[in-house]
């Protein structure tokens, strides 16, 4: 499977900011629209709430990191050489069925609906409407969203580059993971040796 078999499609990269541009060729690729609205119409006597401004952020954080991810696994599929992985061209099983250029373009869409929303979100946590509330908040929940907004803006520097050092270090922290479960594993099997003992014991009539 070469390259011509998938959409070509051109990754155009400044900080905070990941989009494709698509070959839109080929009708119903892609999971939503690039058409959305250019401005809003606000009435003034609407009444924000300080406290959803952190609900917000953390879905921003969330977004973001999901972007990251999603940035990492696609650099990492698009890799893989179908022929090392399948000999169908495709993947899965039991309903779960995808041929390897559909999962392609699957985190394609995925990367770009992520980026699009993470953007819109940023925008909106930024907007002055919020600012000019943001004195309303406790000095709490100002810090925490302070702290949110940090974790964002580190992430946007570059959403791959920080999914893939959370990743490392998931793997760095896999060996004392493994080790702890089988420290639990091997005190669960001590004590149910132990009550099994003591109901054998008691069923005797020891006790």
């Amino acid at each position: 499977m070469s390259d011509k078999d998938f959409p070509k499609n051109k990754r155009n990269k400044t900080a905070g900011e990941v989009r494709f541009v698509k070959d839109k060729s080929e009708g119903g690729q892609w999971a939503w629209s690039d058409t959305g609205a250019s401005e809003r119409k606000i009435p003034h006597d609407y009444n924000y709430n300080p406290k959803k401004r952190k609900a917000l952020a953390k879905v921003l954080r969330a977004t973001s990191a999901a972007l990251g991810h999603s940035l990492s696994a696609y650099s990492t599929f698009t890799k893989i050489k179908s022929a090392d992985v399948s000999p169908d061209g495709c993947l899965g099983g039991k309903g779960y069925v995808f041929k390897i250029n559909e999962i392609r373009k699957a985190y394609m869409n995925a990367v770009e609906a992520l980026s699009a929303v993470s953007d819109t979100l940023y925008d909106e946590v930024q907007a002055p409407h919020w600012s000019a509330i943001s004195r309303q908040e406790s000095p709490e929940e100002k810090a925490e969203v302070e702290q949110i907004v940090s974790d964002v803006e580190e992430i946007r520097e570059d959403p791959q580059e920080w999914a893939e050092e959370q990743e490392e270090n998931m793997e760095l922290d896999l060996p004392k993971k493994t080790a702890r479960r089988k420290s639990a594993s091997r005190k669960q099997s001590i004590t149910q040796r132990v009550a099994s003992r003591y109901l054998a014991q008691k069923h005797r009539g020891e006790y």
